[in-house]
């Protein structure tokens, strides 16, 4: 048997080489970019999601409630940023939905005067009963957070609450740097 000659190989051998290393390095950054478009499309989905699960929720409530001025037609609740090292948009999503839907049932349909007439007492007895029902653990992704009610507005016939969330027992990988 004969071998094929060693000195028309040797021209064409560096150009294959280079060649099999830019298809390499184009794929990884093409996979790259694809998974950094695919992320933000992912997280733009969930936000998405989360709206239009909301303005559903807004119109069954102003279809059920339209003929009542004082009551709390929706809640919304709204993350205040810690000064550490911010968690990933998706939990902080999560959390605000699983804290409204903890809310709904005891404040939704229920008069304002709860929190708008009475005494002083009568209202901050409110405010720390909302904050009690909020400041709780909640997990996420197979993680534990703790959060906490800061404060709370009524704008016309909408509870807004305010929450900050503090991770316990959370690993680093969903932590932004």
């Amino acid at each position: 048997m004969r071998a094929p000659a060693q000195h028309l190989l040797k021209g064409w051998l560096p150009g294959i080489g280079l060649f099999l290393s830019g298809m390499i390095v184009g794929s990884a950054i093409y996979m790259s970019m694809h998974q950094t478009s695919y992320s933000l499309l992912v997280e733009r989905n969930s936000v998405l999601l989360d709206e239009n699960e909301n303005l559903k929720k807004e119109i069954q409530n102003l279809k059920k409630f339209r003929n009542s001025q004082s009551v709390v037609k929706k809640i919304t609740v709204r993350y205040e940023n810690e000064n550490s090292a911010p968690l990933d948009p998706a939990i902080h999503q999560e959390l605000k939905k699983q804290v409204q839907l903890k809310l709904e049932p005891v404040y939704e349909g229920h008069n304002l005067a709860l929190f708008t007439s009475g005494t002083e007492q009568d209202r901050t007895s409110e405010i720390r009963k909302l904050q009690e029902i909020v400041s709780d653990q909640y997990n996420v992704k197979e993680h534990s957070f703790k959060v906490e009610a800061t404060s709370v507005a009524i704008v016309q016939t909408e509870l807004i609450v305010y929450i900050k969330a503090y991770a316990s027992g959370v690993s680093d990988s969903f932590r932004f740097r």
